[in-house]
């Protein structure tokens, strides 16, 4: 969200194409599980067309099944490597405070023992 002049919070534009994008991935991603579905079907031509419309639609909700397992797991997989990345981060700091602190004690002992 973002403030405009009015002082009111405007709806944040990337937010909106963000929706915007998703909705286009998720009817993609129906269309092409119901031509999927559909050819499957096609090369079945025993089928009554009840049959056949059975098999589109247990394929085709299959499909969308399996293809939100798959985005599930991509999204599981970018946070946890979202979290290694946020630990390795924090142990470089860690690591230069350490030597930090290291080299500023050393030079605190050095300078003491010359003084």
């Amino acid at each position: 969200m973002t403030v405009s002049s009015t002082g009111q919070s405007a709806p944040d534009p990337h937010a909106g194409i963000e929706r915007i994008e998703r909705f286009l991935a998720a009817a993609s991603e129906r269309t092409q599980a119901q031509r999927a579905a559909e050819a499957l079907a096609d090369q079945l031509s025993t089928l009554t067309s009840t049959e056949r419309q059975q098999l589109v639609s247990l394929y085709t909700v299959e499909r969308l099944a399996e293809a939100k397992r798959w985005r599930n797991q991509l999204a599981h997989q970018e946070a946890a490597q979202d979290v290694r990345e946020r630990l390795r981060r924090r142990c470089i700091r860690i690591a230069l405070l350490l030597g930090l602190f290291s080299a500023s004690l050393t030079l605190w002992l050095i300078v003491g023992v010359v003084m």
